[in-house]
């Protein structure tokens, strides 16, 4: 019987998942596992839905590229890629050998039918907005041409062409999010595909072991992984939880049942920096999020430039991140957050500075001495933020009135609501926050085109906004481009700029990875590149290992009994 058990034994830890030879410093192979809390979501597949995703998505597939802490490419899918010489289209050269996990080669047709897939009016993606960039994309969304149009083609299995209706030189940063979905499951099993280890196929550098809903996912190793990013952790376990029921996550990490945490509020910030353990345990970055005061500069008050600076000068960003943001945010002087590609907010400062003896200036020269005769309006809040801005808007509201001796009210609006105002350009004055979609300033500054959201138009940042978004030069050049553009729209004081939030992990020191490193700016953030390039390191000299081997003897021994 022993024999038995140690043969059970031999096979379970010698899984061809375990591909990768650990580091000299790594933990034995049956430690080398992450467990993390996540918010469930139904599928797990990019291109049905990425709102109601599961967290999973991204380790069970393969893009054509991915992005390093530095925001620099990488390979993934593909090896290489390049434009044409006329900008039209890129070439991405396929990774050889690659297969899903039922043993099919994975190719370029891959590729061909996911993006087909995403733009398909059947599929009703609630994310086909960004792709549209790709040829024939919106007219086969809005089934004005076939979905064997679209401007995606494999020209062999190992070569795949995306032409764009114009130069884009951003597209791979776009493709970064090109999860491949199975062709071969998804005719077999429609949508739910992804939602049961027994149907799910992957490609990636995991595959779905587990999914028991609402209350974890379980991901293996993927012992037919040929891609880009083999791991080294033989599991990930995802502890799941609705948007409406947050676990105790402190206590959990305290505990040590799971190895790392999103940590938010203030309160929680206070009590990990001033522990002594934790405060070494904790990382932050900027994220790459912007708030800022939109107004309608087409018509009313705000179509005065002088309103609209005397609003900038009054608001004492400072005092803001001293108080209502205090620890969570830093002060933002245009639209691109410190370490976003291309970002130089520096020479912006003097642009949009706190001096409310010029803002009264500004008012009084507009026509409201002292704030006399300024109409009533209100800042509207979109309400799935309302409960994290509304503190800061009563302190814009209080600094306003302080300022210019002008009253602003505060309304939450209902989110569709709130997001049909800015679209049909008839919100007076809102609170908004817009964060990234890939990181490029045609991302972050494009909202800001008259044909965006926002009630705001100037004629040099449009012609310096179409001239960055098709510039195939180097990328250094293509920014400066855009930093032209972010001055005008921060001397025109388009919108009034306010804060970053910063964003705050725990993840336990046996936790490595070079994708765990400060970047090239000094920040650190946590990503699902973790979890591929990342390992346990050795505790103590058997730490946790006598134990999981007594459990596991103990199981099948009385499992052969």
């Amino acid at each position: 019987m022993r024999g038995l058990v140690l043969s059970f034994l031999l096979f379970f830890f010698a899984s061809p998942a375990a591909a990768q030879t650990l580091p000299p410093d790594a933990a034995p192979p049956d430690e080398q596992q992450m467990r993390l809390f996540e918010i469930d979501g139904p599928y797990m597949e990019w291109f049905k839905t990425i709102y109601k995703r599961s967290p999973a998505t991204d380790l069970i597939s393969e893009p054509l590229v991915r992005m390093d802490r530095n925001y620099d490419l990488l390979p993934a899918g593909a090896t290489s890629w390049e434009a044409t010489p006329d900008g039209s289209a890129w070439i991405f050269h396929l990774r050889p050998g690659m297969r899903w996990d039922d043993g099919r080669p994975f190719t370029a047709h891959d590729y061909v039918f996911t993006f087909r897939r995403g733009a398909d009016p059947r599929t009703a993606y609630d994310f086909e907005w960004y792709y549209r960039a790709i040829k024939n994309w919106g007219h086969v969304v809005e089934r004005r041409m076939p979905v064997d149009s679209l401007g995606v083609e494999a020209i062999d299995d190992l070569t795949l062409v995306i032409r764009t209706e114009r130069p884009v030189p951003y597209l791979p940063y776009n493709v970064n999010q090109s999860w491949a979905s199975p062709k071969q499951a998804v005719e077999k099993y429609g949508d739910e595909w992804s939602t049961r280890p027994e149907t799910s196929v992957s490609a990636g550098p995991f595959r779905l072991s587990q999914w028991l809903k609402n209350e974890k996912i379980v991901l293996d190793a993927n012992p037919k992984y040929r891609g880009s990013a083999p791991p080294y952790l033989r599991r990930v376990i995802y502890y799941l939880f609705s948007q409406a029921g947050q676990p105790p996550m402190m206590a959990a990490y305290e505990s040590g049942e799971v190895d790392m945490i999103l940590v938010s509020g203030q309160a929680s910030l206070g009590r990990i920096k001033s522990d002594p353990t934790l405060r070494d345990e904790l990382r932050s970055m900027v994220n790459f999020v912007t708030f800022y005061l939109t107004m309608d500069t087409y018509k009313g008050v705000f179509q005065d430039l002088r309103v609209r600076r005397a609003f900038g000068y009054a608001i004492d960003r400072q005092a803001l991140m001293n108080s209502a943001l205090r620890d969570i945010a830093i002060p933002a002087y245009a639209m691109l957050p410190p370490g976003f590609p291309g970002a130089d907010s520096e020479p912006f400062k003097a642009l949009q500075p706190y001096d409310p003896e010029q803002a009264r200036k500004y008012l009084a020269e507009a026509g409201y001495p002292d704030g006399k005769g300024f109409p009533p309006i209100d800042i509207w809040l979109r309400g799935r933020d309302a409960g994290d801005t509304r503190t800061a808007a009563e302190a814009i509201q209080a600094m306003l009135k302080k300022a210019l001796n002008i009253t602003v009210g505060i309304r939450t609006v209902e989110t569709k609501l709130f997001t049909d105002g800015l679209n049909n350009h008839s919100v007076t004055l809102a609170l908004v926050p817009y964060s990234l979609d890939y990181p490029d300033p045609s991302n972050l500054l494009g909202i800001w085109r008259s044909s965006g959201r926002h009630a705001w138009r100037h004629e040099g940042f449009e012609r310096l906004m179409s001239e960055g978004d098709t510039f195939m030069g180097s990328t250094t050049e293509r920014y400066a481009i855009y930093h032209r553009a972010e001055r005008y729209l921060v001397e025109d004081a388009g919108g009034v700029f306010l804060w970053h939030p910063v964003q705050y992990w725990l993840w336990k020191p046996y936790i490595k990875s070079p994708d765990l490193q400060p970047n090239r700016v000094g920040m650190t953030s946590w990503s699902n590149l973790a979890l591929m390039s990342g390992y346990v390191a050795r505790r103590e000299p058997n730490a946790g290992r006598a134990g999981f081997f007594e459990s596991l003897w103990e199981y099948v021994t009385r499992f052969f009994e």
